[in-house]
């Protein structure tokens, strides 16, 4: 008997090489999304160092342009901030859209490697019952001779 072959082989590797460039896409999503929350974590903490630094020069006493000069950089610095979150917002919806199109590719796939389990499940079935009728078979020519 001829060696098992799954008779859709090329499409599960085509599957394949779909699911890890969609795998691929994610990760690089979410490298993104982790890029931009470390920045707005970087932001979050220029903003807490220089209020701090604000507040110790206030103490010792400051000019009306220092003051300005200190809201002006913390208000662009929340917007900043603002803006970012947005982005992170942004992204986390695209990467859970990304998750929904890896989840869909990967239950292709794995329906395909079911198939072919199943495939080969009834191919060895078959060797198994050529084997056997073979078997059969030389064993009533030896007894007749």
């Amino acid at each position: 008997m001829k060696r098992f072959e799954f008779s859709l082989n090329k499409l599960m590797g085509y599957k394949q090489q779909v699911l890890d460039k969609e795998k691929s896409s994610l990760a690089h999503l979410r490298m993104q999304q982790q890029k931009m929350q470390e920045e707005k974590e970087q932001l979050e903490a220029s903003l807490h160092r220089s209020a701090e630094e604000f507040r110790e020069l206030s103490e010792k006493g400051v000019t009306v342009t220092q003051i300005t000069m200190f809201k002006g950089y913390h208000q662009s610095l929340r917007m900043q901030i603002k803006e970012l979150e947005s982005s992170i917002e942004d992204m986390e919806t695209k990467v859970q859209k990304q998750l929904g199109v890896v989840v869909e590719a990967t239950k292709e796939v794995s329906s395909l490697e079911k198939l072919e389990e199943k495939q080969l499940e009834d191919y060895r079935f078959k060797v198994a019952k050529a084997e056997e009728q073979f078997i059969s078979e030389y064993v009533m020519n030896s007894t007749y001779r």
